[in-house]
């Protein structure tokens, strides 16, 4: 296993055309390993494979071989235990969510480096270039591409969050079958149609709303940062909950597999369409609509 990890980092950091492929796979060494066999010797290929990392790459391939190593250790611990496919999948979500947010902070102290920052200077870059191209003014004012990045600087702890959980997401559905081919059993996660978020997202998105009426979320205030977090992780679950009512609507009618997956790539391009499968999300949460589906004769 640590050849094996040896060999996708060397591709990941060495090789540009073969890089993101050599970083999709990371994860499986250790996946394996400490879904085969108990924590302590899974403990020990982790802490060879961050020596390893350290000499092929240097201290800047150290946190990607953390990052990924835990995550890994983590979701074949709990595969080794027999957990649900959900839980699994929540476990290495957290894990990768908690790197993501470390190494952030240590890139700003150690580092000084600063995402936002580095994102406010391309953004206008970009912006410059792309007018200059076509002979024409920007199309934004300067205090709309500040509001812009003041508000993307708000959210970034909603994005780590999103983030980590697509990620993880991504990881898993290239990582099992192979480890199913190795013998690893685990446990898959339930068909996407039959997700069932808690109701008390609805509550917490009737309750901020309705609290930003009463108090205004203004820009540089510590409501306005949670507000604006708080909202879009809602409204990411909402969303959520709308497309899993979709494929569970085009399940029932019998429609084509593709009918539901096209609808989902489209939402993203298209707002109205995006703001549409919210909306039934919403209606799903808050007026059972499976549930009122099937009790229809």
């Amino acid at each position: 296993m640590l050849a094996i990890f040896t060999v996708l980092l060397v591709v990941s950091v060495y090789v540009p055309i073969f890089s993101i492929i050599g970083a999709l796979f990371l994860l499986l060494p250790f996946l394996i390993y400490s879904a085969k066999y108990p924590v302590a010797p899974a403990f020990g290929l982790f802490v060879a494979a961050i020596g390893v990392s350290f000499i092929i790459g240097g201290i800047v391939s150290v946190p990607v071989a953390i990052m990924y190593g835990t995550t890994g250790l983590i979701m074949g611990v709990l595969i080794r235990k027999k957990s649900d496919g959900w839980i699994v999948y929540m476990g290495g979500s957290l894990v990768f969510l908690f790197n993501l947010v470390a190494q952030y902070a240590a890139s700003m102290l150690l580092l000084d480096i600063s995402f936002v920052d580095e994102f406010s200077n391309s953004f206008k870059q970009s912006m410059a270039q792309t007018s200059s191209m076509l002979g024409q003014e920007v199309p934004y004012t300067d205090k709309e591409i500040n509001d812009l990045i003041q508000y993307i600087s708000a959210i970034l702890p909603a994005i780590f969050v999103i983030l980590a959980f697509l990620a993880v997401l991504l990881l898993r559905t290239l990582n099992y079958p192979i480890i199913k081919r190795l013998g690893v059993k685990a446990k898959p996660l339930n068909p996407f149609r039959t997700v069932r978020l808690p109701r008390t997202i609805l509550w917490y998105y009737l309750l901020f709303m309705i609290s930003a009426v009463f108090v205004k979320p203004d820009p540089g205030t510590n409501w306005y940062v949670i507000y604006v977090n708080v909202m879009f992780v809602v409204q990411a679950c909402l969303y959520i909950q709308g497309l899993s009512f979709v494929f569970f609507f085009a399940h029932s009618k019998k429609w084509p597999k593709a009918i539901p997956v096209v609808l989902a790539l489209l939402s993203i391009p298209l707002i109205p369409l995006l703001y549409l499968i919210r909306l039934l999300g919403i209606i799903d949460l808050g007026f059972d609509l499976r549930q009122r589906m099937q009790k229809k004769p």
